[in-house]
């Protein structure tokens, strides 16, 4: 990928996530410069999954500290927490757990950082489709969830036009099966902070 040069904003015009600091030159600057280092979050995976959780991308909080949903706005863990697909608290530092305490893991339908996800293309996002079914058919996980209708949007190329469980067309048969077992695709609210339309409780009451 090719570096980005540093373009200085002045605070009145720059604009920058509530995930990191606000509206200073130098921080934009860094972020910038982060976005080119940053490689990223890795799948957190195993066969068989109760649910496999997939996100847009990682942003720049996630990927500095290597776990999902990782942001300090972000409402994702929270939700996890109450949801009852776990048993108690947990935090992103948990993330790499999951699978084996719970069968819940993480991936994402586009692997770069980013500090936005308007900075990824439709095509790049797009891209990313046939490498998830892949993980669809191969790791057999019984339930993708979509963090986020947008991204779910992207990925079957329709309008999502209501949370929760998705038309039985959209499901993934597995390779490795010859009795019909398929993944089936659930969609819930984006869990990330700048996201305003949903807040906690209605998030929640979309998983549980």
């Amino acid at each position: 990928m090719k570096e980005r040069q540093h373009i200085k904003i002045n605070r009145k015009t720059a604009r920058v996530s509530p995930y990191f600091q606000k509206d200073e030159t130098q921080t934009v600057e860094s972020e910038t410069k982060a976005e080119i280092d940053l490689q990223g979050v890795p799948d957190l995976m195993a066969d068989d999954l109760s649910v496999l959780f997939v996100g847009i991308n990682p942003g720049l909080t996630s990927a500095a500290k290597g776990h999902h949903y990782a942001g300090p706005t972000n409402h994702f863990w929270p939700c996890l927490s109450d949801s009852g697909l776990v048993d108690r608290k947990v935090t992103f530092l948990d993330d790499a757990d999951m699978p084996a305490l719970f069968r819940l893991g993480f991936t994402n339908l586009t692997a770069r950082t980013t500090r936005r996800q308007s900075d990824l293309s439709l095509t790049e996002q797009k891209e990313g489709i046939p490498v998830l079914n892949h993980k669809f058919e191969t790791l057999r996980p019984r339930v993708a969830c979509f963090v986020g209708k947008g991204i779910f949007e992207i990925y079957s190329g329709r309008k999502c036009r209501t949370m929760g469980l998705q038309p039985k067309e959209h499901n993934v048969k597995w390779l490795s099966q010859n009795d019909g077992g398929e993944t089936v695709m659930f969609v819930m609210p984006s869990t990330s902070g700048i996201v305003s339309a949903y807040q906690r409780p209605a998030r929640l009451n979309v998983i549980v």
